[in-house]
This record gives structure tokens, sequence and C-alpha cells, in this order.
């Protein structure tokens, strides 16, 4: 009888990885109880929608919203789901993207007024993210939020109206100001129709550092669908925090 003889290195180690991964109970990413991705108790600690300023605040960024601030068992779901695909997480993730959109929404003096439709738009993945992580994880956090609403009578609706562009650097490493220079045209918007009158569009990302992707992609939304800038806003995840 023939064996087939797995390698201790390379694609042999990420098939045992997978298996294992499947196999074995997922543990909390905050305390490391077993059986559960993610308790209810490290999520309450830090669940805390707000509306959001980085420091300093780039000049065009729209109003924004952030579930929580970028830290501890917050932290470590988002780097689980996006670099370990953790997709278990997803649910909560979204629910979280929900949570900071109806904060947003809360607190908009505009809002009574506001009877058109509500448009989010995921920030795409890089090219090079989507080849690495095989998926693009704003977007399908973006899809969990868009339940989540529709299961409290809040009507939205995902449109992925915004696409990357070639070029540009990593972020990480970044000042505010590399961030900004780096991201200047690198957006675009793909094949969408102009949104009906008083269309409320709510950019949503994963994090939010400097702020300058946001202002980079909410200002080709403005320009390129005709936008009132009141009419923009932006929801997160998580925001870092500065030390």
């Amino acid at each position: 009888m023939s064996t087939v003889a797995v390698s201790r290195s390379g694609s042999g180690d990420g098939l045992l990885a997978g298996l294992f991964e499947l196999l074995l109970p997922r543990a909390c990413v905050g305390c490391g109880r077993d059986g559960i991705e993610w308790c209810s108790e490290c999520l309450a600690v830090e669940l805390a929608p707000v509306l959001h300023l980085p420091d300093p605040c780039p000049a065009g960024l729209p109003r924004l919203a952030a579930a929580a601030a970028y830290s501890a068992s917050v932290r470590c779901a988002i780097l689980a789901a996006k670099e370990r695909d953790r997709r278990e997480l997803d649910r909560t993730l979204g629910a979280m993207l929900a949570a900071a959109i109806g904060r947003l929404m809360a607190t908009d003096p505009l809002w009574p007024d506001r009877s058109g439709p509500v448009w989010l738009v995921p920030l795409p993945a890089s090219p090079v993210a989507l080849r690495q992580r095989g998926r693009d994880h704003v977007s399908d956090w973006t899809r969990w939020a868009v339940r989540w609403l529709h299961d409290v009578q809040v009507t939205v609706s995902l449109v992925p109206a915004l696409r990357r562009r070639a070029g540009g650097l990593d972020s990480v490493g970044l000042d505010a100001g590399q961030r900004a220079a780096n991201l200047r045209g690198a957006f675009a918007v793909g094949r969408v129709g102009a949104p009906a009158p008083g269309t409320t569009v709510i950019v949503v990302d994963d994090i939010v550092t400097t702020g300058a992707t946001l202002v980079a992609a909410s200002g080709c939304l403005v320009d390129r669908l005709d936008l009132d800038p009141q009419d923009m806003g932006a929801a997160v995840v998580a925001a870092t925090q500065r030390h």
C-alpha cells in the first residue's frame, strides 16, 4: 500500500493547520475561554460606540463614528478575522459596524429630516490584500451590518461604489501627511449610478488611524457623484488611540 508523505514545511503545514483549526474548539480572542470565539464579557467591556475625531483631525473628514477603541480583544478579533481568516468573527464585527452606524444616525442633527435612502459604501481592499487574504473583509462585515440594521427596521443598502486604483504604498508606518500624499488619487468610482437626491452615504472601514483614507474615499464620492458633503458620513469598527 502506498503512502503519501506530508512535508513538515510549506503546504503540508498549511494543510495541517487548517485541519486543526476546524477540529479544535475555538477560544475567546479576549480571555481565551474555550468553546466561544468572542465571549460577551470581553465584548461588553469594550463596545462603546462614539463619535470620533482623529488627533489631528484632517480637513474633509466626514462625521465619523467608531464602535470601540482599537485595543485588547477588539484588536485581537480584527487581526484574527483579517489575517488568520477567522470568519466566524464576521458576524460580531458586522454587529459592531452596525452599532457605529446607529450612533452616527442617532447623533446626526439632520437625521430626523432625512427621508432618502442610505448607502453603506465599504472601502475596497487593495489587489495585493485580496490576493493575500482571499477576500474583502470590510465588504463581508458590511453585509453583516446590513443584516443587523434590517433586523431593527433600519433600511440601508450595501453599494460597492468605490474601487482601488493601482499604486500607492502600504500605509503602515506613515505619518498623517505621508498617508494623505500616498492616498492621493487612490480611489475611483465604479459602475454605479448617481444616488437619488437626499441619499445619505456612509463610508465603512475596519480601523481609522489618521482619517486620511476616509478623507480620500469620501472626497472621491463627493466629487464623482456630485454629493453634498453634509450627506456624507463614516463608520468603523475601531479607532486607534493617540498616546
